[in-house]
């Protein structure tokens, strides 16, 4: 009997290692016909967040470059680069980390700003970061526009890069105003905006667009 258990050990794991290699082939092709769509979703969860910083119109968006820990992606219409979008994660939020896009025409200029990524406290830094139509009594009728206007994201609208690297709220002598009751959250997001437009603005990306 312990000689068959002993002759048997082989054969298990024979057959232990072929469901092994079975089941990792499995992984493996189920994984490349994912991949593709996964990637697909991907891009166009990107293209639609991209479309709502108020860019230039574009049809693509151009490979990463990575500046000083900022990520930066050129969208292009018909093979041309027609703005930037910067992507940077600062942990200055009340709650952890804010996540910020930042996008930017050829003159460097902000188009527009909207935070990803947050956790921040409902009906306070939450507000600060989040863009929402407001029902009331004298908009009941209207339609929801697609960009809804949110006062402590679009006052960046407009700003050069090129000015930033000392951003600050008006709570600590700048000129961003800031939510009472959510000043830390304020300042994360106005922190992160400069960083993200000091990196592009170091970066001479809008100047080798203008020399190609």
């Amino acid at each position: 009997m312990k000689l068959r258990n002993r002759e048997s050990l082989p054969v298990l794991g024979l057959f232990l290692g072929g469901i092994a290699l079975l089941a990792a082939l499995v992984l493996a092709v189920v994984s490349q016909l994912t991949a593709e769509p996964i990637r697909k979703s991907q891009e166009s969860k990107k293209v639609n967040e991209f479309k709502r910083l108020r860019l230039p119109e574009f049809d693509r968006i151009g490979d990463v470059v990575d500046i000083d820990g900022k990520s930066f992606y050129p969208v292009e219409k018909d093979g041309k680069t027609v703005g930037f979008v910067g992507s940077a994660v600062t942990r200055k939020g009340y709650a952890g980390e804010i996540e910020a896009l930042v996008g930017f025409d050829l003159a460097g200029r902000i188009t527009g700003v909207q935070i990803l990524r947050q956790k921040e406290t409902p009906g306070l830094g939450a507000e600060v970061c989040s863009r929402k139509f407001q029902r009331t009594i004298f908009n009941l009728s209207e339609e929801a526009p697609e960009i809804p206007a949110q006062q402590y994201l679009d006052q960046y609208n407009g700003k050069n890069a090129q000015e930033a690297g000392a951003w600050k709220t008006s709570a600590d002598g700048g000129e961003f105003i800031y939510k009472t009751g959510a000043t830390v959250t304020s300042r994360a997001v106005t922190s992160v905006v400069d960083e993200i437009a000091s990196a592009f603005a170091k970066s001479g990306l809008t100047e080798m667009e203008k020399k190609q």
